[in-house]
């Protein structure tokens, strides 16, 4: 039987995908095929040329990097193209994301049967009309036939009950994902929730973290003993290389949310300018992090501040502030917020 309301939910993320589903008062999570309730938003193209989504495409960024992409949300709206080394073929972000897309979907399927013929997508608020069009158009290609796009702050307020007595209080959500950023102030009136005011970055997230870890650490370290040339980001000749440490920086990044240090162990880095193997072993430290995500931190502060400032709202204006995305986990990301 065709639904006559759109019960789907679909967090299409940089990092993570997942779809819900309203069960009358209830919100149930598919899982996926390996049983986890979001999908890693990455693409892969396996050696018989067919289209691979989720954890094991993610594996991919570092084994086969010429053939696995992430991250292409934060291109919705450009000209970017992604090509695969290994056919040939070229596919655009909304492309990608269509992939995305229809993994939630088949998960669905297998799932409860059903085929997913319209849902809700969450889109941040810094999304303009580009961005927009883009996450419709590959909605469109993933067999959606009605798609439309919620901005997440709404999305965060009512998954987490906003309510308010009062229509002169204000909520600030504070989403900070893998690949945007998004300060929005809310309020009800009438029984419905607003947007009063928001700003963003759609190129601020955990990623610009991960890549500082990178950049001025991990990298530094594996040159220091080795004879690397030109061992950077950007250089095909490391790409493999510099996608292992990519994801050890994440990982270790979030395990430092709960403890003082975390060690970094690759058996295998790569080969280094002798042929030889290079083990890479590094200790991140918890205020290493903090460092680096200072920078960061202040410039999504100074969005708040400013989104707050354009409504002549001030810091006892705001009731709560809502807390969204992996990155604001961080203690320290807390103890700047206040």
């Amino acid at each position: 039987m065709a639904r006559a309301t759109i019960d789907f939910g679909i967090d299409l993320g940089t990092t993570n995908s997942t779809i819900a589903v309203m069960a009358g008062a209830e919100v149930e999570v598919f899982r996926n095929n390996e049983g986890f309730e979001y999908t890693p938003s990455v693409v892969w193209m396996d050696r018989s040329n067919q289209l691979v989504v989720g954890r094991a495409a993610k594996e991919r960024l570092y084994s086969d990097s010429d053939n696995a992409f992430a991250e292409f949300k934060r291109q919705m709206g450009t000209d970017r193209e992604y090509r695969f080394a290994r056919s040939g073929k070229t596919m655009r972000p909304p492309e990608l994301s269509a992939e995305v897309l229809k993994s939630l979907k088949a998960d669905v399927r297998q799932r409860s049967g059903e085929e997913v013929q319209a849902a809700v997508i969450t889109v941040p608020a810094a999304f303009e009309l580009p961005q927009c069009e883009a996450t419709r158009q590959a909605a469109e290609l993933a067999g959606l036939s009605h798609s439309p796009l919620l901005q997440e702050p709404v999305a965060a307020a009512l998954a987490y009950s906003f309510q308010s007595e009062s229509d002169r209080v204000f909520w600030l959500v504070y989403d900070l994902g893998g690949g945007t950023f998004d300060a929005a102030v809310m309020q009800v009136r009438d029984g419905v929730i607003q947007v009063v005011n928001h700003g963003g970055d759609n190129y601020l997230g955990g990623k610009n973290i991960d890549w500082a870890i990178v950049e001025q650490l991990l990298i530094p370290a594996a040159i220091k003993d080795r004879p690397l040339s030109d061992f950077r980001r950007g250089n095909p000749k490391w790409v493999g290389a510099i996608a292992k440490l990519k994801q050890q920086a994440e990982e270790a990044k979030i395990r430092v949310s709960r403890v003082d240090a975390a060690f970094i162990d690759i058996e295998t880095l790569c080969l280094d300018d002798r042929g030889e193997p290079v083990r890479f072993e590094y200790e991140l430290r918890r205020e290493q992090v903090e460092k680096l995500a200072e920078p960061f931190i202040l410039q999504s502060i100074n969005i708040c501040k400013q989104v707050l400032a354009e409504k002549h709202l001030d810091v006892g204006n705001v009731q709560k502030v809502l807390l969204v995305g992996g990155p604001t986990l961080m203690p320290y990301l807390r103890q700047r917020l206040q």
